[in-house]
């Protein structure tokens, strides 16, 4: 073979090389063709067999690896607490202590010997070693009587020790298993220590770690968690932390919980300034927001009922404006104008318990009439429908709720009557900077006007002259429609006249003297052939 190939020369060598690669692209181009028209391998269709063996498989190796491992550790865990318990219950605490310690030792070190092969099991017993070493260090001072150590200062820094180590492990590893764990034992922590102010800073702390954890983790998860954990320490600290043993029933005395419930729920807040990303989208935007306005409000409530419930309006402005001013803030410098909304709709909210605070209903709803059509002018500059559309359900429920009481007042009537016209007006003008694209929030408005303008006549205007009011106001809406060019309020004018016959007819025919019949008749017949009239002019020019 040798021998063959030493007799050829150079370029006899160059040729044969040359016909080799061309052969050998051949083969490649007939094995591509061959694949395309078959399908590639993984495409191939496979014996269910198959399939039912990689797919048990699989789950074998799943719940072999990890849930075992998860179900050992679990076991593990209970084990040494039991230990622990017999030995403290034996007459021997310390050495209970000393065995606890010395078992969190060995988790450890068996995690350490673990990671570089086994790291997921590794990280899962790790979890064991830190709820361990917590619970050891709790039982130095409780649950255990006498306490090893009579002084439950200390016990709560070593507790607060263990958390700061496993955060930084936690930060380090970008482990969310590990950061849920140490909010779960602050807020223990928090409901532990038997110090009101001690307590809800922690919560504070608590707030600002979610916030860190959501801008440098994504961790949506634990922004939850942490929401209602705080929200869970303040409800059980306003009621006397009864977990501690202590009768359920509100604290004596406020001791400024409240501050710290504004500063937790601004701290949350901050979340709405968060560029979005790929976990952060912004439904959970919306959600966060959500919950922590409903425990916040929760919290204030109480705080409210039970502390400030003769001077309320001055907290709760504070905080409506607090929140407004967040709002326009959000607006300006924020991407999710959702949210500035929100704010926006809680601060009116706000404002209409101040106002309710300041004057009590009936009187309140002249000034709540009125803040409606303020609500619609922040509306107008965030751009926002959504406020549009709660203002609308807002002032409609308002509306029912006044017309349902037995007092009827003339301002508050003249008021809605304004506000809606107002309001229908200021819709149909800005529609295009709100992208509203059909007349039904408008329409509400006008209806809305349509009759709170026949009440509001009816209840000022005296009774002899209320059939003569309704026909005036027919033609000022008749002079309107042909000032604006819109027939929305030629309908309005159609329905007071309609209004006005029935009423005259059912109604003054029967009370009023004969003059005023005579002058009422008069009036209507005037109104309705000039009416009849204009449309038969306006029917000959159309066609």
């Amino acid at each position: 073979m040798a021998d063959k190939y030493s007799e050829l020369n150079n370029s006899e060598l160059i040729e044969r090389l040359n016909d080799l690669e061309i052969r050998v692209s051949q083969l490649e181009s007939g094995v591509n063709s061959y694949q395309h028209e078959q399908g590639s391998i993984s495409e191939l269709e496979v014996p269910e067999s198959f399939k039912q063996i990689s797919t048990g498989s699989f789950l074998e190796t799943k719940v072999g690896e990890y849930g075992l491992s998860w179900l050992g550790n679990i076991v593990l865990f209970f084990g040494i607490t039991f230990l622990i318990q017999y030995i403290s219950r034996s007459g021997y605490p310390s050495i209970s202590t000393v065995f606890g310690y010395f078992s969190v030792a060995t988790i450890f070190g068996i995690a350490y010997f673990l990671k570089e092969n086994f790291p997921r099991i590794s990280s899962i017993i790790s979890l064991n070693g830190y709820l361990t070493a917590f619970y050891v260090t709790l039982r130095i001072y409780f649950f255990t009587e006498p306490p090893l150590i009579n002084n439950i200062w200390i016990v709560l820094t070593l507790l607060l020790v263990i958390v700061a180590i496993q955060l930084f492990v936690a930060f380090r590893n970008n482990s969310g298993l590990l950061i849920g764990m140490s909010i779960l034992f602050l807020a223990s922590i928090a409901i532990l220590s038997t110090n009101f102010h001690i307590s809800l800073f922690i919560t504070v702390i608590i707030a600002v770690l979610s916030v860190i954890i959501l801008r440098r983790f994504n961790r949506t998860g634990m922004v939850y968690l942490s929401i209602i954990v705080v929200y869970i320490v303040f409800l059980l600290e306003f009621f006397s932390n009864p977990v501690m043993g202590n009768k359920l029933q509100p604290i004596e005395y406020h001791n400024y919980g409240y501050i710290y419930l504004i500063i937790v729920a601004s701290i949350f807040s901050i979340i709405s300034l968060f560029e979005e990303t790929e976990n952060l989208l912004k439904g959970r935007i919306v959600g966060f927001i959500i919950t922590n306005g409903f425990g916040f409000s929760l919290l204030l409530t109480l705080y409210i009922i039970t502390f400030f419930k003769e001077d309320y309006s001055i907290y709760v402005g504070v905080i409506a404006a607090l929140a407004l001013i967040f709002s326009i803030f959000l607006q300006i410098r924020s991407n999710w104008k959702i949210s500035a909304s929100l704010y926006a709709l809680y601060a009116f909210v706000l404002f209409s318990i101040m106002i309710h605070g300041i004057n009590s209903f009936p009187r309140a709803y002249f000034l709540l009439a009125f803040q409606s059509l303020l609500v619609v002018s922040v509306a107008i500059w965030f751009r926002s429908k959504f406020i549009v559309i709660m203002n609308t359900l807002l002032f409609a429920i308002l509306l029912v709720f006044y017309l349902s009481n037995a007092i009827i007042l003339d301002g508050v009537n003249i008021s809605f009557s304004i506000v809606a016209l107002i309001t229908a007006r200021i819709l149909n003008w800005k529609r295009d900077r709100l992208t509203i694209k059909t007349s039904l929030l408008r329409n509400v408005y006008l209806v809305i006007g349509f009759i709170m303008v026949l009440i509001t006549l009816y209840n000022l205007i005296p009774d002899r002259y209320i059939t003569l009011s309704w026909t005036v106001a027919a033609v000022l809406y008749f002079v309107f429609s042909f000032i604006l060019k819109n027939v929305k309020y030629r309908y309005l004018a159609l329905g007071t006249m309609v209004a006005s016959i029935f009423y005259f007819f059912i109604i003054d025919l029967a009370r009023i003297e004969l003059i005023y019949r005579i002058v009422a008749l008069m009036f209507l017949a005037i109104i309705s052939i000039g009416i009849s009239i204009y449309y038969s002019k306006r029917k000959k020019n159309m066609t």
